[in-house]
This record gives structure tokens, sequence and C-alpha cells, in this order.
């Protein structure tokens, strides 16, 4: 803290973490995580706000830290829910991130997911780490029994996002089934067999680095 403060009394930029990608991981697992930010010099540990979160850095094959990468390792008795991250530089601490830790896979997209044709399958009982572009929609497909009763979770301002996330469920051909326009958690009772669609977007359609999301499906 002394470091970054003496940087900012001598006018130099202040570091700042501005995402990790995924933005959490499940207990008991090691996830590669790459940050970015503004003014991170010389990028040192990243650290979190609980000591059963760690992490070091992601080596080449040479056995070279690659710059922004890392492996984060949560600890089998690490309590669920929402960690700081921050990241060590020449000019002192960085500004803090959320990690969110939790007990369900997790997910991340293996290519983009901006159409129907392109979704990205879900899971039940998992959480994806997306993000969503300019003027753009995510799509998810899942498959699912009538009667069950499935619920989910679209957080975005809990981990410093800023998304205001659309979330929409869909029949198999897209069509509306139940929205939310305000993110958050949707309830849904599966009326019948069959395949499911999650859409994804901004409210008013923006999108960059910063509007991510962990969408979570049980």
């Amino acid at each position: 803290w002394a470091t970054s403060a003496n940087a900012q009394s001598v006018g130099l930029p202040a570091p700042r973490l501005l995402t990790t990608t995924p933005m959490g991981g499940k207990v008991g697992t090691e996830v590669e995580v790459t940050i970015t930010g503004e003014h991170l010099d010389e990028v040192g540990d990243l650290i979190f706000s609980d000591s059963r979160v760690k992490a070091k850095h992601k080596l080449d094959t040479a056995g070279a830290a690659i710059a922004n990468r890392y492996v984060v390792a949560i600890a089998s008795d690490c309590p669920t829910g929402l960690y700081e991250a921050r990241v060590m530089t020449r000019l002192g601490i960085s500004s803090s991130r959320i990690f969110a830790v939790g007990t369900l896979n997790e997910v991340v997209p293996a290519k983009p997911n901006r159409t129907l044709a392109a979704a990205q399958e879900l899971p039940l009982n998992s959480v994806c780490n997306g993000t969503v572009a300019d003027r753009s929609v995510d799509f998810y497909t899942f498959r699912a029994k009538k009667g069950q009763r499935l619920v989910v979770d679209c957080a975005t301002r809990g981990i410093d996002s800023k998304l205001n996330a659309t979330v929409i469920i869909g029949d198999a051909a897209g069509r509306d089934l139940l929205v939310e326009r305000r993110g958050g958690v949707l309830d849904f009772l599966v009326p019948k067999d069959g395949v499911y669609v999650i859409k994804i977007n901004e409210l008013t359609f923006k999108g960059g680095p910063a509007y991510y999301y962990r969408l979570g499906l049980w």
C-alpha cells in the first residue's frame, strides 16, 4: 500500500486491474486466469483476499513466466463466495476485481456464440464465464425434461461488471418463453422435453471487455 501511495503522491498513474478471465473457479480445482488492466508495469504476483485462493505465474515451455497469465489454485476447504483479486506492479498494488468461488463446474465459451446456430451448449449444474460484444447477443442451449424446475442466474453487478443484462429463455427455435430485463435469477418450469435457448444481451446493446458475466444453470 505504501508503494502505491508514494507513486500517487508524485503524480504517477495508479495501476488498475480491469478484468480476470475467467471471473471465478470451482472449489478444489485449478483455473488458468488471464488479466487485463491499466498501468500494470512489471506485473508481479496476483494475490487474493483469502489465502485459500493462490496464484502462480503461468510458464511457457522454456520455464519463463507468460505475461498476465496465472494458474489459480482454489483449496478444497475454501468457502464459496466473492473474493478480491489484486496484482502487484512496479507502481504498487492495483485496484481490486471480484473473483467468484463456487461449487458448479466452470465453462468458458470455446468460440463466439452470437447466433443461434453457433450457440454454446451449457450443461446442467454449470456456470459459464462470458463477455457480451457490442451490439450482440450471446446464445446458449441446454437440454431439459418436462416438469424440471431450473434456475438460470446471470451474475453481473456483484462481480464488478458494467453489464445491465437482459436474460431470455426461449424454445429450440429461439422464440421467447421467459424474459428478465433486470438480470439476476430466472425460475423456469420446463414445459416439455427438449432443447431450450438462453439469450444474453446488454439492455442497450452495449458491449466490450468490461461487459462480462457468469451464467449459472442448475
